[in-house]
């Protein structure tokens, strides 16, 4: 990427340990920020916890199944082995955070700002990042199949061996993204194409694109 990826800054020593859901519980009826922490092995269902801040987390091994984090800030944090599918986390803010070996799969994002952010090794097929503004972002071995990255203001993307077949790229420039080691069949674009204009792609993804614009590449 043209800049360097900034990655969360931590302390190393957290100050708390969050195990129990209804610690989470009180710091959101405290409207309190949570900082320096673990929340390890938490399951949560249907849950509100919109607006709440993190900074300096670690999420390990949660699960948070059809809740809402909704106008929330998560700044230094990272998430491990946790699964947020079918998330809201509308209108949230996100800086140097990492998602690492999670999930979620059908999560909405729209509206996010996610600034130098890092997505390895996850699955979020169908999530929604809908009208998000997105930079210094690095999607490395994930799915994302079948997601919905449309009217994204966009700058500074890395893609390796994403999965993006059906991805909707509605509205969202590509230009000087390198698509050549992910799988693109599929994509949802304008009408005009306007979108691909400047993308990086190998041939045989040229060929897959160049039907869209009525080309018919003969072998």
């Amino acid at each position: 990427m043209k800049e360097k990826l900034l990655a969360p800054i931590l302390s190393g020593e957290e100050e708390l340990i969050l195990t129990e859901e209804k610690e989470l519980h009180r710091k959101k009826e405290m409207e309190e920020e949570i900082r320096d922490a673990l929340i390890q092995n938490v399951r949560m269902s249907e849950e509100d916890f919109s607006r709440m801040q993190f900074s300096a987390v670690i999420f390990e091994n949660c699960l948070f199944q059809d809740c809402s984090f909704e106008k929330g800030e998560f700044t230094d944090v990272i998430f491990r082995s946790c699964d947020f599918s079918n998330c809201g986390l509308e209108d949230c803010y996100f800086n140097r955070t990492e998602f690492i070996s999670s999930k979620g799969v059908g999560t909405r994002f729209c509206g996010s700002t996610m600034l130098h952010s890092r997505f390895l090794d996850c699955n979020f097929r169908y999530a929604n990042f809908d009208g998000s503004k997105m930079e210094h972002i690095q999607f490395t071995s994930s799915q994302l199949d079948g997601g919905f990255l449309t009217q994204c203001r966009v700058k500074d993307i890395l893609w390796q061996q994403v999965n993006l077949d059906n991805a909707s790229f509605f509205k969202t420039m590509l230009k000087g993204m390198d698509f050549t080691s992910c799988t693109i069949h599929g994509l949802v674009l304008s009408d005009e194409c306007r979108e691909l204009k400047g993308a990086v792609v190998d041939l045989y993804q040229a060929a897959e694109l160049a039907k869209y614009l009525g080309v018919v590449v003969k072998s």
